[in-house]
């Protein structure tokens, strides 16, 4: 199968998305970000039909965010399981005895200790998420694709707690504690989902304002996609050399990965009604398209005379 770096014009990559290979095939005749593909990542897949929208929907009107809504959660859900390379550690931000109520105050917090955080490690990539306490304190997840290393923990809390409330020694204390700091394994998201699950956490609390999103990330933290045009997809298929029946194509593919996004969802997904015409993401879709791909891989060589 070939594949091919978003926005390139030329057959080469690997769908494996690790390093482009000598792979024969013609070039490709227009932009591929123009044309029907899947797109595939460390851990999902996307198949991308563009311009099949709505084109006469109105922009949403932008108000101030006040909750976590469920495309943000679908976003951060996708951005964590395909950072690259992995996110593999997390670090803990929170407030002693006083904290601010006005979101760009906490915002310039963070973002100070953020700059902190690059000067130490350069080139860390990172993804912060917003939570409230019980006590209605702001409270951040750092995620870093950087494992624990006690020298730059103590520094990171020195410069948190500087920032934050100069002078505190509880609060210094409590964030040079070694379990301040922890190994991360993101493995299938799942800890996103009991993230996400406590609602309480997620509202901002009443005379709060101006927090604005609850989630970011580091610049080029998600991996490119490998690109593969779906006309491509019929060259995963077998032939029956005795009745020369052709299984698999495009069609075949596209309805096993169907099939493994309702597996995934229970049962439930996008996959029946927008299959045939739309855009859909399959979270964990990347492995179960590479077997499908090994799979007549195999089918071919066998065939071969």
């Amino acid at each position: 199968m070939i594949g091919h770096r978003d926005q390139t014009t030329t057959a080469g990559a690997s769908a494996e998305g690790v390093a482009p290979a000598a792979v024969g095939g013609p070039l490709v005749s227009s932009c591929i970000s123009h044309r029907e593909r899947l797109e595939l990542f460390p851990v999902s897949l996307r198949v991308r039909r563009p311009g099949r929208g709505n084109q006469n929907q109105e922009p949403p009107t932008k108000t101030e965010i006040d909750s976590f809504s469920a495309h943000s959660r679908r976003r951060l859900r996708f951005r964590a399981l395909n950072s690259f390379p992995a996110l593999i550690s997390q670090f803990g931000l929170t407030y002693h005895d006083q904290w601010p109520t006005d979101g760009r105050e906490s915002k310039r917090h963070l973002d100070a200790w953020l700059k902190a955080l690059r000067r130490l490690i350069p080139g860390v990539g990172y993804l912060w998420l917003l939570e409230f306490q019980k006590r209605n304190a702001p409270h951040y997840h750092v995620f870093l694709t950087v494992p624990p290393d006690e020298e730059t923990r103590l520094k990171l809390a020195d410069a948190w707690c500087r920032i934050t409330s100069p002078g505190d020694a509880t609060a210094l204390r409590f964030h040079q504690d070694r379990r301040n700091w922890i190994a991360w394994d993101m493995g299938s998201g799942s800890y996103l989902c009991k993230y996400l699950d406590k609602e309480a956490q997620k509202a901002v609390p009443l005379g709060y304002r101006r927090f604005g999103r609850f989630w970011g990330n580091s610049r080029g933290l998600e991996a490119e996609p490998v690109a593969v045009p779906l006309e491509d997809l019929d060259r995963c298929a077998s032939v029956d050399q005795e009745t020369g029946e052709i299984t698999g194509g495009q069609s075949v593919v596209i309805r096993w990965l169907g099939r493994l996004a309702e597996k995934q969802t229970g049962g439930f997904s996008r996959f029946r009604s927008r299959a045939p015409h739309g855009s859909y993401t399959i979270l964990q879709g990347a492995a179960g398209y590479r077997q499908i791909e090994r799979y007549f891989n195999k089918q071919q060589e066998r065939e071969k005379p």
